[in-house]
């Protein structure tokens, strides 16, 4: 391909020889360079640049709304050029669904076709000239010296607004709609048991679990997120009770104090992690469970991991062509975050090292799982879960009872 084109005009081409195609100005170091109709385009709402088949247009209110920022999304099963849908937005403006700019190009209702003036303008185009991933991460070495407790609970406290502001009170996507239903069936009825909740963040499992029956107590390193789970529980008291601290230490209970711990996506951002089992299986009662969840350590965090996508920024699934996963049996260290933001420390470990420790803590693992979403789950959500989770799975859940 000439690398003056622009790689989208090329595939369209190929379903509409009609098609004019245009010179590509960005990502031009890329296999797959881009020309300003295709490119990035900035949402009115967040202000942040997104993929063009991520962002739509309300001409009521004149603004471009992100994939993000619309408050559900569906994925229209209506063929057009190549591909076999597009996704419709949902205008918290004008209350109307509004479909992405990749099908109004194709129905010619684009803002940039009806109106010259926002072509001329480019109105809505990113300035990027090269695509910048929304996180990115740096593999450590894994130097236990280095980090230490007290600079984890600071990179928690530095991230906390960011983090926080991705949840509703079920949690996260993923938590809401992939881990959390495994994770409660797991734990089954929980009404009058004693439950910790390690790791606890702000609290919102805290209280998903309380509001089903349970007494609950919650620990979490972040100061910062502890202070909202306070927060939280002073305007809706549901009895939770909360303490900062890392999970390794839980001497404030003495052993055998709970039927259940729970720890939700937490042992892969502990450094000790084989002390945190062993004071888990201390706090707990005799056939006490241990129900937590983790990163998925083949394919969600080894040091060189990840989707391999053509283009890098697509909203389309099926743009994924593979996961690489090398270096699986490393240990390492891992410094993530999003943007130019506050960096958070993650370790990776093969999954053996997680069962070697509960075995030595006194564990007997009882189920084992690696969640896909239900079907309802990838219908309300599929610009986040169709055609990828169901390929490999991002995360890893076990139930452990205390044998001893």
């Amino acid at each position: 391909m000439p690398a003056d084109r622009c790689r989208y005009c090329e595939q369209i081409r190929l379903a509409d020889p009609r098609y004019r195609m245009k010179p590509a100005k960005h990502d031009l170091g890329s296999s797959f360079p881009r020309c300003d109709a295709h490119w990035r385009f900035v949402c009115d709402t967040c202000g942040r640049s997104h993929h063009f088949n991520g962002m739509a247009w309300c001409p009521t209110a004149r603004k471009f709304l992100c994939i993000k920022c619309a408050p559900r999304h569906r994925a229209v099963r209506k063929g057009f050029w190549r591909w076999a849908y597009y996704y419709a937005l949902a205008c918290p403006t004008c209350a109307r669904e509004h479909a992405a700019l990749d099908r109004l190009e194709h129905e010619r209702r684009h803002p940039w076709q009806k109106n010259p003036a926002l072509a001329k303008a480019k109105r809505g185009l990113s300035p990027e000239k090269e695509i910048v991933p929304p996180w990115s991460s740096q593999v450590l070495p894994m130097d236990a010296d280095e980090v230490t407790d007290g600079k984890i609970a600071a990179q928690w406290d530095a991230l906390a607004d960011v983090w926080s502001s991705g949840y509703s009170e079920y949690g996260d996507v993923n938590r809401r709609y992939v881990i959390d239903p495994v994770l409660f069936g797991m734990l089954g009825d929980v009404r009058g048991l004693r439950v910790l909740d390690a790791g606890c963040g702000f609290g919102y499992l805290s209280r998903l679990l309380a509001k089903r029956g349970a007494t609950v107590e919650g620990q979490d390193i972040s100061r910062k997120f502890i202070g909202m789970a306070v927060e939280k529980e002073k305007a809706e008291s549901l009895g939770v009770r909360y303490r900062q601290g890392s999970i390794v230490d839980l001497s404030p209970w003495a052993a055998g104090s709970f039927d259940v711990v729970v720890s939700n996506l937490v042992l892969q951002d502990v450094r000790d992690y084989r002390k945190a089992i062993r004071e888990i299986a201390r706090v707990l009662k005799p056939n006490g469970r241990f129900v937590f969840s983790i990163m998925h350590p083949a394919f969600a965090s080894p040091p060189v991991r990840g989707w391999v996508q053509e283009p890098r920024d697509s909203n389309r699934n099926e743009d994924r062509q593979y996961v690489k996963v090398d270096r699986y049996f490393d240990r390492s260290t891992e410094a993530w975050g999003f943007g130019d933001g506050p960096r958070v420390t993650s370790f990776h470990r093969p999954l053996r090292d997680y069962f070697g420790a509960l075995t030595d803590a006194g564990f007997l693992v009882r189920r084992l799982d690696e969640p896909v979403p239900p079907p309802e789950a990838i219908e309300a959500r599929p610009r986040d879960f169709m055609n990828e989770y169901d390929r490999v799975p991002l995360f890893l859940l076990i139930e452990a009872v205390k044998a001893r």
